[in-house]
């Protein structure tokens, strides 16, 4: 695990770079089942996923999120999943862990080798809504988060944490007390899902967000999904704004959806994404990845532009 502090101190005045879509990857080897019901299901998410891990980090990313984006136990209840839920989580940072080993065993004394490589333990959304909008207390939700967190941080293979997609900040915050609660000081990320105007479905402004979350305790903060990279500008302006000094990540979806034939696409080729995220370089971003559409190819052209950047 990696501290709050250490992490900071990695993290200076460089901008890391995250991974992109799984579900994305998946798709297009034709399948199209969240990563969750993969894991539980099929033995060969034990070769696949490390691949697609592998591919990310090749492609330049320093960050790899463990595909746990769903794996909650109020989440994995609704799919009929929960009696799974230690053996999905452990899967998922297992299948994690193989990249990163191969990838370090394939780069050993080279200049690569000195890459920082981590891997986070990722929180979505339990898809419930809390009080007063919904019938989830705030006090459940931090349960089921450290329900999660408690399986994650067992492994002793999770590096940091990662809270992503998240419409409630209030919801957000009980995912960051989970992990609090597991009395481990390690580094959480957090980022919430804003619309074109920086406002979450739940009303919450990006600019507002910013101290909310890093007073909660997170070492990161930003956001991610929603929109696409050219849309996404607007709120990394106004997180800036907010906070000069805070340390800020972006993971915006490559454009919009296209549904043809039951399969999604989305819009924005590796060239255009990276083109757009350049806009957010005047902004000193510290983490710079992306989202729903995304494939290794999207992350190599945004490592390239950050690589151009700091030469």
């Amino acid at each position: 695990m990696v501290t709050k502090n250490n992490f900071l101190k990695i993290l200076g005045d460089n901008i890391l770079i995250g991974d992109g879509a799984m579900g994305t990857v998946l798709q297009g080897l034709g399948i199209f089942t969240s990563p969750d019901l993969f894991i539980s299901k099929d033995e060969s998410s034990f070769k696949i996923l490390p691949e697609v891990h592998l591919s990310y980090l090749k492609s330049g990313s320093n960050i790899i999120q463990a595909s746990t984006f769903g794996a909650n136990p109020i989440k994995l209840e609704s799919e009929g999943l929960l009696k799974e839920i230690k053996n999905i989580n452990e899967k998922a940072v297992f299948c994690a862990k193989i990249a990163v080993d191969g990838y370090k065993t394939s780069n050993k004394n080279t200049i690569t080798s000195q890459k920082p490589v981590f891997i986070a333990g990722n929180f979505g959304p339990t898809g419930k809504l809390l009080e007063p909008f919904g019938n989830l207390s705030y006090k459940a939700a931090v349960e089921a988060f450290y329900r999660q967190a408690d399986i994650l941080v067992s492994t002793k293979m999770v590096d940091i944490f990662l809270i992503e997609t998240m419409m409630d900040i209030n919801e957000a915050l009980a995912a960051i007390d989970a992990v609090k609660n597991t009395g481990q000081d390690i580094a959480i990320i957090c980022t919430l899902t804003f619309n074109e105007a920086g406002v979450t479905i739940m009303g919450n402004k990006a600019a507002d967000s910013v101290k909310t979350l890093l007073e909660a305790g997170c070492a990161v903060v930003g956001a991610n999904c929603s929109v696409g990279s050219d849309k996404m500008l607007e709120t990394v302006k106004k997180m800036r704004e907010a906070d000069p000094d805070a340390k800020l990540i972006f993971q915006p979806n490559a454009g919009l959806p296209k549904f043809s034939e039951g399969i999604t696409s989305y819009s924005e080729t590796p060239e255009i994404m990276a083109g757009n995220i350049s806009r957010y370089l005047a902004y000193n971003p510290s983490i710079l990845g992306a989202c729903c559409g995304s494939t290794p190819k999207h992350i190599k052209k945004i490592a390239q532009l950050v690589k151009k950047k700091s030469s």
